[in-house]
């Protein structure tokens, strides 16, 4: 009986340590958890840069996935592991593209009563154009690599003309054009126009094929020069003055 008891004395006194170490062995098995996730998500982010670097500069149809486990440090393995498909990787730049566009295209509702800054908007845009070039210039790679993101395309520029059109109509209540609204939309189209195929006139009647930023501001001045003969004196010299001497940043 006394050996039965002391027993169970044992028993009770070496359970909160069992406990505890099933407690530290759960919190450790948790903090590895967390880590594998966090160093998951690091790579995710380190292969989507360079998949943006690298289509940037060569065009989605000349990297592979072995140029892009390259770049990133990693063997193509783990790039599978993280993104199965290229159709993977142009989906999740197209979540940072259409982020990107939608800040540009409301920028004008952040100005308040500061005119001055529409002389921005239209960089903005150019600027945009720049740091994800793959997008406009390689549009039918781009449907053919993913063709999920179609209606998406169609959504986001129906949302970037609806914010230009705002942006207009508030240069007009602050003096910088006057237009009517037929003319407001003209200048909406043919802008659009300007902006998403430029890279593809560049390519198709120059033969350039390695766009450079000078490339880039060049589209910005043929946008502004649609815009010429609706600005007001004070948004002539605004334009013409401030923007036009502005690099793209």
């Amino acid at each position: 009986m006394a050996n039965k008891v002391a027993s169970k004395r044992s028993a009770k006194a070496a359970a909160p340590k069992t406990q505890a170490l099933k407690m530290r062995s759960v919190e450790t098995r948790g903090a590895k958890t967390r880590g594998a996730k966090t160093r998951g998500a690091k790579t995710r982010v380190r292969i989507l840069s360079a998949c943006r670097q690298l289509f940037n500069e060569r065009g989605l149809s000349n990297v592979t996935t072995a140029d892009i486990a390259n770049a990133v440090g990693i063997n193509e393995g783990n790039l599978y592991y993280h993104f199965q498909r290229k159709e993977q990787l142009i989906e999740n730049l197209f979540d940072e593209f259409e982020a990107s566009l939608r800040q540009v295209a409301a920028a004008h509702l952040t100005y308040g009563g500061d005119s001055s800054r529409y002389a921005d908007y239209l960089v903005g845009w150019f600027n945009l154009m720049w740091e994800w070039r793959l997008f406009y210039r390689d549009g039918v790679a781009v449907y053919q690599l993913a063709p999920s993101l179609r209606a998406r395309v169609k959504a986001l520029s129906d949302y970037g003309q609806d914010h230009i059109r705002r942006a207009m109509k508030g240069m007009i209540r602050a003096g910088l054009i006057r237009a009517s609204a037929d003319e407001i939309e003209g200048l909406i189209v043919n802008s659009w126009i300007v902006a998403t195929y430029w890279i593809d006139y560049l390519r198709s009647r120059h033969g350039i094929m390695r766009i450079t930023r000078e490339h880039i501001a060049w589209g910005a001045r043929q946008a502004r020069s649609l815009f010429a003969p609706y600005l007001t004196p004070r948004g002539s010299e605004l334009m013409t003055g401030r923007a036009a001497a502005a690099a793209l940043r």
